[in-house]
């Protein structure tokens, strides 16, 4: 009797084993964090909110407040990130805006614009524009080599830079990205804290990726009563209300927390995205978007 009942309890104690083994395979350390306490138990292993995503361990540890809840990206999978430059100072930029409301559409597609500084000197100050900006557009600049930015630009996939309002140039760029690598497919999920935990799994890289961390408004308008564009009415659409590097990704599975800060909380942004640009400002190798609203 004591050999069948010590039988039955090892058949009992073998799923809950064989979950906490895929947890540990599926979770990897933050950046510079230590190794989570793996001895407590899983409540469940939710799917993915995308269809036929990879798995997110709902894991209960002293880290991790509460049960992880998925959520559900704004982008697919592998988007093809689109980043417009732009200046509400810029007489030339209205057509590529105007573009890139249509681009954003297209559900395979990320699409953002970056409105710079550099113009607000000629007699309008662009409300949307951020040094931060850019400083991000002259690094994209700097990685192919070139030391002129201009307005508008619209840099593909981290690769791929042209005229904003060139579509032909545009829709080229589009179609070769298409044959870049591979991207990574990140995960996300929430804890009852409001923290989102983001999930980057092992992807070979030729250098480590810089991770960003970006805010933004899904619409704006300006009424402009100065400078180039005096007495039009300037649109833009997913205008970044924020840039900021989260850290370094070499590859390997990673495993990152992010929480709004003050000053982004402060900009009221309706969606937020990560980027990964290998080398900094290199190829994007990874991104994804989600509502705002999932991280408070």
């Amino acid at each position: 009797m004591l050999k069948t009942s010590l039988v039955l309890i090892a058949l009992l104690l073998s799923p809950v084993a064989a979950a906490q083994a895929q947890t540990q395979s599926d979770w990897a350390l933050p950046f510079g964090g230590a190794a989570p306490d793996r001895s407590q138990p899983l409540t469940d292993v939710m799917p993915d909110a995308q269809p036929g995503g990879p798995l997110v361990p709902a894991l209960m540890s002293p880290e991790i407040p509460g049960p992880l809840v998925p959520i559900q990206a704004l982008t697919p999978s592998r988007p093809i990130v689109v980043e417009l430059f732009t200046s509400e100072g810029c007489a030339s930029c209205p057509p590529a805006n105007a573009y890139l409301a249509e681009l954003a559409r297209r559900p395979q597609l990320l699409a953002l614009s970056f409105h710079v500084d550099y113009w607000d000197y000629i007699g309008w100050k662009d409300r949307f524009a951020d040094p931060a900006n850019a400083e991000r557009q002259r690094a994209y600049a700097k990685a192919k080599g070139k030391a002129i930015v201009y307005t508008p630009q619209i840099v593909i996939a981290g690769a791929i830079p042209v005229i904003g309002s060139d579509r032909r140039a545009v829709e080229g760029g589009l179609e070769a990205a298409q044959d870049r690598k591979a991207m990574a497919e990140p995960s996300l999920a929430r804890d009852a804290a409001g923290t989102v935990h983001l999930r980057l799994p092992a992807t070979p890289l030729s250098v480590p990726a810089a991770l960003w961390f970006v805010t933004y408004s899904r619409q704006g308008a300006s009424d402009v009563t100065a400078g180039e564009n005096e007495g039009r009415r300037m649109e833009s659409i997913n205008i970044v209300r924020s840039l900021r590097r989260l850290g370094q990704w070499d590859g390997g599975i990673l495993s990152q927390t992010i929480d709004l800060t003050p000053d982004e909380i402060a900009a009221a942004p309706d969606a937020c995205a990560i980027i990964a640009n290998e080398a900094e400002f290199g190829p994007v190798v990874a991104a994804a978007a989600w509502n705002i609203k999932d991280l408070r």
